[in-house]
């Protein structure tokens, strides 16, 4: 099954892409590599993710055409300024999700696992941005306030209007690697730890001239917590947008705890028309008190009807061990997600999942319905 895909055949898909003419690209997540926008384009955080902007805020109301027409109308009555300078901005996903039964078999050992189906929340955030000098310096609050508890994700005074369209960011920050797409499930999300439930103490800093973005940070590499030596984490990300194409790259730096891990991997999206198809491979190298080298690679293919609906098949392919046969894991993801209004969506996704057959929760196929309100 595509457990078997080879390292081989996943890089040869990324070349692919990064191959291909210009002028026949653009991306994802999801909707900012379609449109070539860059993250700060339609975000308040440079590194995307979190509130949208005033632009951000607009597109879902004029460049979406809502399937709940009448009662989308009505929506651009609602605004969330609170203030001439201070604005808020929320998400929040509730989800019913069914696992599947597992029953596996190896070497006369049996492991299994009844099916089972819950009601969630998988993300609630409020955002609160105060303009203290507007375009120059902003305070920026990203809280997590469900499913399980109150905390702080991002907390940030934000510089900006600095030569060659430079920031400058201080404070709790997402660290800036890779693609960040709404999955944390996702296998570069989750095996690599740069995802939303990792933040850092930090700073970072950015450049955003013309077709291009940089940005690279400088953390504890404690996860939030303060430091106990000397040793800092790097983290950057940067990309290239051309026409249809967009190509990027990401690297990380982190010796802590007596592990040092180094992390690297190109991505890139390509627009056909209607279809965005979107790549990521990393590998990730510890060493040290821990010794392991994993090989991670998406990809995604999104079709775009009627500036409403999205049809979504993706591919994730983990390689834990780099030594050892036989341990890698993949999934299939089929998904749809429409607009119902400007500020709600509705998702369907069913994901095919293989593992070892030790890994119980890795061979749980699952079918996952959500609605998601965002401003």
């Amino acid at each position: 099954m595509a457990a078997n895909l080879t390292r081989t055949t996943c890089i040869f898909l990324l070349a692919f892409i990064l191959l291909l003419p210009p002028d026949m690209l653009l991306g994802e997540p999801y909707i900012a590599f379609r449109e070539g926008y860059k993250c700060s384009t339609c975000h308040v955080n440079k590194t995307g993710g979190g509130k949208r902007n005033e632009f951000g805020a607009l597109y879902t109301q004029t460049d979406i055409t809502p399937l709940m027409q009448e009662a989308s109308d009505r929506a651009m009555d609602f605004s969330p300024q609170i203030g001439p300078s201070i604005s808020l901005g929320a998400d929040l996903m509730a989800v019913h999700e069914v696992h599947f039964a597992v029953d596996k078999e190896l070497e006369g050992k049996t492991y299994k696992k009844d099916g089972q189906n819950s009601f969630d929340i998988h993300s609630g955030n409020l955002y609160l941005e105060a303009d203290l000098i507007p375009e120059v310096l902003s305070l920026y609050l990203d809280e997590n306030v469900t499913p399980s508890g109150a905390s702080s994700r991002e907390a940030f005074l934000l510089l900006q209007s600095l030569p060659n369209q430079t920031y400058l960011k201080a404070g709790r920050i997402l660290l800036p690697y890779g693609i960040r797409v709404w999955d944390d499930g996702t296998f570069i999300r989750e095996a690599t730890g740069f995802n939303f439930d990792n933040q850092d103490l930090g700073v970072e800093i950015g450049i955003e001239p013309g077709n291009m973005a940089l940005s690279v940070a400088l953390s504890n590499g404690t996860q939030g917590s303060r430091d106990r030596d000397s040793n800092k984490q790097l983290s950057s990300v940067g990309t290239i947008y051309i026409k249809n194409l967009l190509a990027g790259g990401s690297f990380s730096l982190n010796n802590s705890q007596g592990v040092k891990r180094v992390a690297w991997g190109p991505y890139a999206g390509l627009r056909l028309g209607p279809l965005t198809l979107l790549s990521e491979a990393d590998w990730v190298r510890d060493s040290g008190r821990l010794e392991q080298n994993q090989f991670i690679f998406f990809t995604s293919l999104n079709y775009w009807y009627q500036q409403s609906v999205n049809l979504r098949v993706a591919f994730d392919f983990l390689n834990p061990y780099d030594d050892l046969e036989e341990d890698e894991r993949s999934r299939v993801t089929l998904g749809l997600n429409a607009f119902l209004t400007p500020y709600l969506e509705t998702s369907a996704t069913y994901r095919m999942s293989e593992s070892i057959p030790q890994d119980i929760p890795g061979n749980a196929d699952t079918f996952t319905l959500a609605l998601h309100s965002f401003f």
